[in-house]
């Protein structure tokens, strides 16, 4: 298990990454996973059903993607959902585990700002977006209608303009953007790319490679992160 406690734009986080417990059923190692979690975040005042902002869970085998993502769509529901993305990533893991979690929970802003999640109509396994306080947190978009790299984030990179264009924010709100791209895919061909679409800071981008989406086909996952003016 990795835990970080962080202030950043203004407000306190703990990051939290763990992996599930290496031989038993899929289903038992992802429940673990967010017991594990709220445990951990317990000691600061911080839940599961309160205070989580985003997270990543990741599978050995597609198989493992999808148990822990289910167990991930019952732990979280109504208002306690959160910006959510998932991966087939073998490398991502340190141990034998099959299933991995990583998962961002914010305390409260000073001024008692509400939590608020935004849901697709009709609503999806994933949401539009969560804002608390300035914050503005996207789920993680992907692609299916189209097969190449560079049509794929031409297509999702226009979608979370209008995104945070509804919260009242533009790609110069942005504080935060993360690829996870397909391993076989050019890393310095997508941040070229995408810095050609739209007009978002690379500066600190981050990416991490895997090897699957939710769906075959998928090349490119982005998560994005704003701070809109107060």
């Amino acid at each position: 298990m990795r835990k970080r406690l962080f202030n950043w734009q203004g407000h306190g986080f703990v990051y939290l990454a763990l992996e599930g417990k290496a031989g038993e059923p899929l289903e038992q190692q992802s429940k673990a996973l967010f017991a594990r979690a709220a445990s951990e975040l317990r000691p600061f005042g911080l839940s599961l059903d309160q205070n989580v902002v985003r997270t990543r869970v990741f599978g050995r085998t597609r198989e493992a993607r999808n148990a822990v993502s289910e167990t991930r769509a019952k732990t979280f529901t109504g208002n306690a959902r959160a910006a959510t993305s998932s991966f087939i990533a073998p490398a991502h893991f340190e141990s034998g585990a099959d299933v991995a979690l990583d998962l961002l929970a914010m305390s409260p802003p000073r001024n008692g700002a509400t939590r608020h999640v935004v849901e697709h109509q009709p609503q999806q396994t994933f949401i539009r977006y969560l804002t608390w306080g300035p914050m503005v947190f996207l789920a993680g978009m992907t692609c299916e209608e189209h097969p190449t790299l560079k049509q794929q984030y031409e297509d999702i990179l226009p979608r979370a303009g209008k995104l945070l264009a509804e919260t009242g924010c533009d790609w110069r709100h942005v504080v935060g953007i993360s690829f996870f791209l397909h391993k076989d895919q050019d890393r310095d061909a997508l941040l070229t790319g995408v810095a050609k679409t739209v007009p978002v800071a690379l500066d600190n981008a981050e990416i991490e490679l895997v090897e699957g989406f939710s769906r075959p086909g998928k090349l490119v996952e982005i998560e994005i992160t704003a701070r809109r003016s107060e």
